[in-house]
């Protein structure tokens, strides 16, 4: 039988790691909004008469490539993390007595790889780890929570809208062209935003859900009868 491991500082983790992630996506959608409205500019031809294009297309350009290059950083690091929390997090499931659990704790992250199935089972082993988290006997006829469909939902929308970013940016030539990918771009970043922030409601509800006391023992103790 697998050990249950307290696993808060590992939750305290990546809970920082995704509040980073909020704050540079943010910074991102601001740094995206400044470089719409300088391609505007450049579109009217009203920049060239307040300020250097040139200039201001230079910075720009650098600006967004170190936003840009964090982003990607920060993004494989919430991703290493969070894949080792699901990871810890189904194990421990398994340590509160949860049995016959469908995933296991390699494939609960593998799916995530697999093309086709990754639009429905990552989904599926994340809200058994939920149900299971509970320490109840009767854990699989628990109905999962809104959030986690909404996390689900929101994580297929943003690999929508990268896809989509990514094709504009690589195909953009033309100012309206390039204005476009900067609306795209700056649309994704946004739905990142909600992206982090409903899984941070995950995150916490299946931590506080296994660090309360186990659901079997209270099941077993208001099983007792009443001898007084």
């Amino acid at each position: 039988m697998s050990i249950f491991k307290n696993f808060s500082a590992s939750t305290t983790w990546v809970i920082r790691i995704l509040w980073v992630l909020i704050a540079v996506d943010v910074i991102a959608v601001v740094s995206g909004y400044f470089e719409f409205q300088l391609l505007v500019d450049i579109g009217s031809g009203t920049g060239s008469l307040e300020y250097d294009v040139s200039a201001a297309a230079d910075s720009n350009d650098n600006r967004q490539r170190i936003v840009g290059i964090i982003q990607v950083i920060l993004w494989l690091v919430a991703g290493i993390s969070i894949l080792a929390w699901i990871r810890l997090a189904n194990k421990n499931a398994r340590a509160l007595g949860a049995t016959d659990m469908e995933f296991t704790p390699n494939w609960a992250i593998g799916w995530y790889f697999i093309p086709v199935a990754n639009l429905w089972k990552p989904y599926q082993a994340m809200a058994e780890i939920w149900r299971a988290s509970g320490g109840s006997k009767s854990w699989k006829t628990e109905s999962a929570p809104g959030i986690l469909a909404i996390w689900w939902l929101v994580w297929l929308a943003s690999n929508i809208f990268d896809r989509v970013a990514f094709r504009l940016t690589l195909k953009a030539e033309e100012i309206p062209e390039l204005q476009n990918a900067s609306l795209a771009m700056m649309a994704s970043d946004v739905v990142s935003v909600f992206l982090s922030l409903a899984f941070l409601e995950v995150v916490k509800d299946i931590s506080r859900r296994q660090m309360a006391p186990p659901a079997a023992a209270q099941e077993e103790v208001s099983e007792q009868p009443d001898l007084a």
